[in-house]
């Protein structure tokens, strides 16, 4: 992906302390904000969000912002201040919403290593931080782009009736617990043997081919998207051990979790 030339302006590990505030403002370039420890407050344009620990912050330019620190312990934010030079770049960066509470898997050590490049100005440092930032932003886009499509991944559930539509949700919502038949029957408020018909003609899955798919495809999110172990993917998608887990994603998608995450870190994605 190509996303032009930009400009890193400034780019600091800040140290905000207990009550210390940044009054809105607003600038002709992006402002990109990392939380790496402590709780705050941010004001983007008329929307408020709470700042947590792994959460990125993303302002676009000409935007009206400002943050504060809301606990007693210091909140500790990683900034970069950049503008790019493609105005297609410059409109796919700013469509990425305010708050995004995607945890990449190389994000903070991206931003780090940038630092750290920048800071000791050691040979061939621009080249560098050109490649690790432009790898940053599609890490980014990447995130986004797949949260987007496993939010409503068969592109027209508005369309089913509101029993199946509240057993859709409740799965989406509750993949970590043992969830069978009789319960989203139950939910949808119909008996089980029809509950399964009207399923299966809607869908064109069994609710456990469902349930299995949506596991998978919320597992691949978190194996990329997340610092999660393997170990921890497994109990939040609902699998009851990891060896279980494990079999069940190489049958899916023909390779381990392991293996699927070392590959989308070299970009090698598979569906």
């Amino acid at each position: 992906m190509d996303l032009g030339r930009f400009n890193i302006i400034w780019i600091e590990k800040c140290t905000y302390p207990c009550e210390s505030r940044v009054g809105k403002h607003k600038h002709n370039f992006f402002h990109f904000i990392y939380v790496d420890e402590g709780v705050g407050g941010i004001s983007i344009r008329e929307e408020d969000y709470t700042m947590k620990q792994g959460n990125i912050y993303l302002v676009p330019p000409y935007t009206d912002h400002g943050f504060f620190n809301k606990s007693e312990s210091p909140l500790k934010i990683i900034e970069i201040k950049f503008s790019l030079d493609d105005a297609e770049a410059d409109e796919r960066i700013g469509k990425l919403p305010f708050c995004m509470e995607v945890k990449n898997y190389h994000i903070k050590s991206l931003l780090l290593s940038i630092y750290r490049e920048i800071h000791k100005k050691r040979p061939l440092f621009n080249e560098i931080i050109s490649f690790r930032f432009q790898l940053m932003l599609t890490y980014l886009l990447r995130c986004y782009q797949v949260s987007q499509g496993l939010t409503n991944s068969d592109g027209n559930e508005n369309n089913y009736p509101p029993e199946i539509r509240r057993v859709l949700n409740y799965i989406d919502e509750n993949l970590e617990k043992d969830i069978s038949l009789e319960m989203l029957a139950d939910i949808a408020g119909f008996e089980k043997n029809y509950f399964l018909r009207k399923f299966k003609k809607l869908t064109n899955r069994t609710p456990k081919v469902f349930l299995r798919e949506t596991r998978i495809k919320k597992a691949k999110e978190l194996l990329y998207c997340s610092d999660m172990n393997i170990s921890q993917i497994a109990d939040v998608t609902g699998f009851k051990t990891v060896h279980y887990f494990s079999n069940v994603f190489l049958k899916s998608t023909g390779t381990r979790p392991i293996d699927y995450r070392e590959k989308v870190t070299l970009g090698e994605f598979k569906s």
